[in-house]
């Protein structure tokens, strides 16, 4: 007996040495948005440092080959969460589709057993109302506004913000068993690396990837400070990968190769146990929701399989993996793909079929279809048993079109019939590419090249609806309104219904003074954006001076949460223009502290506000400090710059520097105009030709800037 026991013993502790989940223990995901797993150290890539996931590697299981379902970040979220390939788990594309009420998810499974359940995502793709919060308690998912688009949702928000909720929350739930999601957007494009990494790597995808581990570091640090690393599971991992060129596609969605479709998948288990290993044998993210249900006792929940199974040579290394993508055919009318990795062999089923062997060509360079046709085969009559096209997407609202837009996909969708033969994408790649460049050329404020582009673009296609959004916003940012305006109502005529094209020309009437054409145009949108349609309502009824109108219209902006700093922008211009300055100064401070606590993004126009009505209440050195925080939060916008140079000019100092400063950070003909007309309003009539002459070096064709030459 006492042999019996103490073999039971040894048996337990050699169970226990291989490592499993504590289900007592926090359990924390770790997804870092559009990160392809060949550009990591940790898989052997050279050309980028990245210690924090080093550090992680060194204490966890590194799965060599895991794989995506879908090249499209809320699609493949949703297998994560489920287990589920998308046809069962419903969502087919980043718009228009919700999660099936019927899948169980992974913080519903963790919530029943005990757990607190938290997330907090960076970009509106995860937005709660697609049914991908289902199961948490907490679901952080606001987005503040965009300051570079009229009344845009900007999609997404820096890593180190969300982190920050992250913490907050973690510390809250510290105590207790809790499950946490973190989702860091830093990989995806526009590449714009933090400091030192930009000036390292330059604006490229590696630079990014460096952004997103230093952030990853910050939190594994909080993580270890709070006692938390060591007793943790924790998974990192990325929801798909990133084209970088390698098959003609920039970006990802449309294509099936590898590097849209291989990420990063590394597990760490409580007390680091089994750290440093490597396992060879294919994985894929539908596995991580049975990984975690096998710890709790929960079987055959998913049709994945446990990682750690896997780990142990429980799974078989030639089962088939599956993906799709249904992008190419919902907003290109190009054919949607699918594709099956078995073994070392990838099968791309498409019109144009390929099929690549993995093992002796990873950058999938040759395709053996012909020289293997037996696998060929077998390969094709198998995926065809995961093919279910979707249903049509639902209709959403064109505040949802309008953000995905902000984000480079496309928004508007294009009906297919059932059965007919649509061009392949891999052929038509380019075009795709063309479209995401003119979306990249608007945020690196390349406004006239975006103007260039679309119009190719639109000559090609004039039913692009996206592109004469875009064109109609780059306009708008050359001061260009007539025409940003017209562009805006020529994507009305080929949609009538779109809401946001409908508010492009609401807001550039406003800004033109057309009161009468502003109300009408935002009344259009009032059924799908009612928040962005009464507050130019609002404005309009502002400049009206009917003062009670828009506070009316204000407070609407309010009707779903009180908790709006923008809304308390618009509350204090019209509190400035009644003269009540107080009111003005509270309404502002209120925006500026909420911004603060919930460690959002400074908001455009909020310290400008200040600064001006402090100038007008006699607080000069408050004023001061506010326009110089508005200048350092948004270094592009003119209006700062003129302000400090009449309030330096009344206090007898020489604003001369900050034309500089103001031509660095957007050298536009606007900038230039600016600093010159300021100068001339407090007499430096030298000053304003010298700054008119050297913004019409730039635009020698601007005729404000020609009158400003001439004195």
């Amino acid at each position: 007996m006492r042999r019996f026991l103490l073999a039971s013993a040894l048996i337990a502790i050699g169970c226990t040495g291989r490592g499993t989940i504590d289900t007592n223990a926090p359990i924390i995901i770790i997804s870092i948005d559009t990160l392809r797993s060949d550009h990591l150290p940790a898989y052997g890539y050279t050309k980028v440092a990245t210690p924090a996931i080093d550090r992680l590697r060194n204490d966890a299981i590194l799965f060599e080959h895991a794989y995506a379902p879908c090249p499209l970040t809320l699609v493949s979220h949703a297998s994560i969460f489920t287990g589920l390939l998308p046809a069962e788990h419903g969502i087919r594309d980043n718009l228009g589709y919700y999660l099936n009420p019927k899948a169980a998810t992974l913080p519903e499974l963790l919530k029943s057993k005990g757990y607190a359940t938290g997330g907090a995502v960076s970009a509106m793709i995860l937005r709660g109302d697609t049914g991908i919060n289902r199961g948490f308690d907490f679901w952080e998912d606001s987005i503040d506004r965009d300051p570079s688009a009229h009344s845009a949702g900007r999609a997404q928000r820096s890593g180190d913000e969300t982190r920050a909720i992250a913490e907050t929350w973690i510390g809250r739930h510290r105590s207790q068993p809790f499950f946490f999601f973190f989702h860091i957007y830093e990989p995806h494009t526009p590449y714009t690396p933090a400091a030192p990494f930009r000036s390292r790597y330059g604006a490229t995808y590696d630079g990014e990837v460096a952004t997103s581990d230093a952030i990853v570091g910050r939190f594994l640090d909080y993580l270890r400070r709070e006692g938390i690393y060591d007793r943790a599971t924790i998974l990192l991992i990325s929801d798909h990968g990133e084209g970088l060129g390698d098959h003609g596609e920039d970006e990802h969605g449309i294509l099936l190769y590898r590097e849209t479709l291989q990420v990063p998948l590394i597990l760490k288990l409580p007390q680091a146990a089994r750290k440093g290993t490597s396992v060879p044998t294919p994985v894929q993210l539908i596995d991580v929701f049975p990984t975690i249900a096998n710890a709790f006792g929960e079987k055959k929940m998913s049709e994945g399989r446990s990682l750690l199974d896997v780990a142990d040579d429980k799974v078989p290394g030639d089962r088939a993996i599956y993906s799709e993508t249904y992008y190419p055919r919902l907003h290109y009318g190009w054919s949607d793909l699918h594709s099956l990795i078995s073994g070392a062999n990838h099968y791309i089923h498409s019109n144009d079929p390929e099929m690549y062997d993995l093992a002796s060509d990873p950058a999938e360079r040759k395709n053996v279809l012909a020289e293997n046709r037996r696998a060929y085969g077998a390969l094709r009559d198998q995926v065809k048993r995961y093919i279910k096209d979707p249903t049509a997407p639902s209709e959403v609202s064109d505040e949802t079109k309008r953000q995905l837009i902000a984000l480079g996909y496309l928004g508007s969708t294009i009906n297919t019939a059932a059965n007919a033969v649509l061009p392949d994408p891999k052929k038509n790649i380019g075009k795709a590419n063309a479209i995401g460049q003119a979306f990249r050329l608007l945020s690196d404020a390349k406004y006239e090249e975006t103007v260039d582009a679309t119009r190719a673009l639109l000559r090609d296609n004039p039913n692009m609806l996206d592109l004469w959004a875009l064109q109609s916003r780059a306009l708008a940012k050359l001061k260009r309104p007539e025409e940003a305006i017209e562009a805006a109502k020529q994507g009305l005529r080929v949609a009538p219904g779109s809401a946001t094209l409908a508010m492009m020309v609401a807001n550039l009437s406003l800004d033109l003074g057309r009161l009468d054409d502003a109300e009408a145009y935002a009344t259009l949108a009032m059924k799908q954006i009612p928040r962005q349609a009464h507050e130019v309502l609002a404005r309009a009824a502002l400049q009206r001076k009917n003062y009670a109108k828009a506070r009316d219209e204000a407070n609407a902006v309010f009707a779903s949460d009180r908790n709006q700093p923008d809304g308390l922008v618009l509350l204090a211009h019209i509190a400035i223009e009644e003269g009540k300055l107080d009111d003005a100064l509270r309404s502002l401070d209120q925006a500026l502290a909420l911004l603060q606590s919930s460690h959002r993004r400074p908001l455009p126009q909020l310290n400008f506000l200040r600064g001006d009505t402090l100038v007008r209440l006699g607080r000069a050195d408050e004023a001061e400090q506010a326009f110089l925080a508005e200048i350092r939060d948004f270094p592009a916008g003119p209006q700062a710059y003129t302000s400090l140079i009449f309030l330096y000019a009344k206090n007898g100092e020489n604003p001369a520097n900050l034309g500089y400063s103001l031509e660095k950070a957007a050298p536009t003909a606007p900038s230039y105009v600016a600093i010159a007309e300021a100068l001339k309003a407090i007499g430096d009539e030298r000053g304003s030709r010298f700054w008119a002459q050297r913004g019409l070096d730039r635009y020698p064709n601007h005729p404000r800037l020609k009158v400003l030459v001439r004195g």
